[in-house]
């Protein structure tokens, strides 16, 4: 994939999440993690978003703030081997 429609897709996706603060389905909605027994921060989500014929896995962490004006952050990473979500869990976010 080229950048330019890496860049694109990346755009719309941070204005798909953006619409999440108000529009989450409950049914998407996290109430436990496998090994994790405390209670969270904020409210999380989780699902599949479809394009075309593809469906791309989401998470989205509610701000712990002020949902309503902190700015949605996209967070993309992982390769080969190495999941997103190891990234967000390990690196950056709400469990650390």
């Amino acid at each position: 994939m080229d950048n330019n429609m890496y860049s694109f897709i990346s755009f719309c996706m941070l204005l798909l999440f953006s619409t999440f603060i108000e529009a989450a389905p409950n049914d998407s909605l996290i109430t436990h993690l496998p090994g994790f027994n405390g209670d969270f921060p904020s409210k999380h989500y989780s699902g599949y978003v479809s394009i075309g014929k593809k469906n791309l896995f989401y998470y989205f962490v509610v701000s712990e703030r002020n949902p309503g004006k902190d700015p949605v952050v996209l967070w993309l990473n992982g390769g080969p081997g190495c999941s997103s979500f190891d990234g967000f869990v390990y690196e950056h976010g709400t469990f650390l």
